[in-house]
């Protein structure tokens, strides 16, 4: 909301020392049509004001008083005048308040036009940068302008005590012609009344001579002739005297004449004088009012500075405003940008290590599917394996059944041997149960260590008390895959040459070797099998 007008009342303006001063001025100067003259409206003139000087107080107690109608006007120009001076600051106080708006605005707008963070710094940072240069281009504006009002206000003073002097010569030259003029007139006056005497005294005389003329002619005609003779030797006496006297009386005139050119000459010297005096003055008041003018034109011109230097002044506080409020908006997108930063770095960090693990990861992926690749090749091998032992158990038992039929056919002697090696063979095959037992109990803790849903794997379906009796073939086989450094495919096993219980002592013996691969084999299979 806008301040109310201050109304300035008596009591402030009496206390005011430039008023005081003011009203001394106009109460203490004679109401002159050059120095002391007032405006309609009560205001002093410029020219006139700077001319007045503010006297004492025993030069102001022989005055007279105020006169109540001027005391009326100045206070109520006075107060005019700063109702004025609050009206202007009001304005100017809107017009800045309507930039900073503007300005915010603007700066709002410019900053809303971007989206990401940088744009808005980028454009901050060019707005800042283009209102600093305006700062410094206000600032140099404005020590030009404070240059130039220095330079105004010595040229002022310059004027101002020119103009002093240039009235002091004045007023001097004003009373030098005062003081002729005085002695002129006195000089005239005196002339005058030489004059008018010296005729009144011709009057007297010429009337004195008339009567005396008329007074001797009476005589003259009343006296006989020897006083007419005695009257002639006194008129010739008479004409002597009055021969002088008119003598005497033109020596006085021919003095007063000369007297009077004198007086002439010297009033003309004087009023010579006076001329160029006036002339001088003239010229003076002419330089004086050029002064004035310029003073004024000057007061004008600093005023004009003055109300810009006012309006850089807010600008440039506008700016500064700006300026700070740009900065904390950069120190904010800055601690914004740097958290950011952080939290990137941060993120980065995490991404290598899941970058890392990923690749760690893949590594694992690439060597299981490398290990199961190699798995399922083992389990096919295993599976091809189980395949041939099966073959080779059918074979075995099939070759078993046909020996066992021939073996009650055999004598007694090869029974008696046959027995005594089924017993040893009877203890092989307990040791042969225990191991397989044992390494059932390895296969199990070997599936739970892989994680697989099988436990408890078991050995293939062989009889454990049965005797085994294989054809050469199946053993010439078995040799060939479990001993393929005595046996190749293309040389004939050595069993084939023995008897009956070698073969048979040596198929125990073979079996008993690998016994082991064949469980595990097995195994394999029945897991691949389930």
């Amino acid at each position: 909301m806008a301040a109310a007008p201050v109304v300035a009342t008596s009591d402030d303006l009496s206390k005011d020392p430039a008023f005081i001063d003011q009203l001394n001025a106009t109460a203490l100067t004679k109401p002159s049509n050059d120095h002391h003259e007032t405006t309609s409206h009560g205001h002093i003139e410029a020219d006139k004001v700077s001319t007045l000087q503010p006297l004492s107080p025993k030069r102001v107690s022989g005055r007279k008083k105020l006169d109540a109608g001027k005391v009326n006007d100045l206070i109520q120009s006075k107060i005019s005048q700063l109702e004025s001076d609050v009206v202007q600051e009001e304005d100017e106080e809107k017009v800045m308040a309507r930039a900073a708006r503007k300005a915010n605005k603007e700066l709002t707008e410019l900053v809303d036009s971007h989206e990401d963070y940088l744009g808005k710094i980028t454009a901050i940072q060019q707005k800042y940068s283009e209102l600093f240069q305006e700062m410094k281009r206000h600032e140099r504006d404005h020590m030009r302008a404070k240059k130039r009002a220095e330079q105004l206000q010595k040229e002022k003073d310059q004027a101002r005590s020119e103009m002093k002097k240039a009235l002091s010569v004045r007023e001097k030259l004003e009373n030098l012609c005062r003081e002729l003029q005085k002695e002129n007139k006195r000089i005239m006056d005196e002339s005058k009344k030489l004059a008018q005497s010296e005729q009144e005294k011709r009057d007297e005389l010429s009337a004195k001579f008339e009567s005396k003329i008329v007074e001797v002619k009476s005589r003259m005609e009343m006296h006989n002739h020897g006083k007419l003779i005695a009257q002639a030797d006194e008129n010739d006496v008479l004409k002597d005297r009055l021969k002088t006297f008119f003598e005497q009386y033109e020596l006085r005139d021919a003095q007063l004449q000369k007297l009077l050119r004198s007086k002439d000459l010297e009033v003309q010297v004087y009023m010579a004088r006076y001329d160029r005096q006036r002339k001088l003055a003239d010229s003076e008041t002419a330089r004086a009012k050029m002064l004035l003018n310029q003073v004024s034109t000057f007061t004008q011109t600093e005023t004009e500075l003055r109300s810009q230097l006012n309006v850089y002044v807010e600008k440039f506080k506008q700016v500064e405003d700006t300026l700070n409020n740009s900065n904390d908006l950069f120190m904010t997108f800055r601690k914004e940008m740097e958290q950011m930063t952080k939290k990137t770095k941060r993120l980065e960090k995490e991404n290598k290590i899941l970058i890392k693990k990923a690749e760690t990861m893949n590594k694992n992926i690439l060597e299981m599917v490398e290990e199961r690749t190699k798995q399922q090749k083992e389990a096919e091998t295993t599976k091809k394996r189980m395949a041939k032992l099966e073959n080779l158990c059918r074979a075995l038992q099939a070759e078993r059944i046909a020996l066992e039929n021939k073996i009650a056919e055999l004598e007694g002697g090869i029974h008696e041997s046959y027995d005594d090696d089924d017993v040893e063979y009877d203890d092989d095959d307990e040791e042969y149960d225990d191991d397989e037992e044992d390494e059932d109990g390895v296969d199990d803790l070997e599936v739970d260590e892989e994680g697989d849903a099988l436990e408890g794997a078991e050995s293939p379906d062989l009889d454990e008390n049965s005797n085994f009796l294989f054809d050469m073939k199946t053993i010439e086989q078995a040799l060939r895959k479990y001993e393929p450094a005595h046996v190749s495919g293309d040389e004939p096993c050595p069993i084939h040459n023995e008897s009956a219980p070698r073969r048979q002592e040596r198929l125990k013996v073979l079996l008993e070797e690998h016994k082991h691969q064949i469980k595990i084999d097995s195994v394999d299979y029945i897991h691949m099998q389930r």
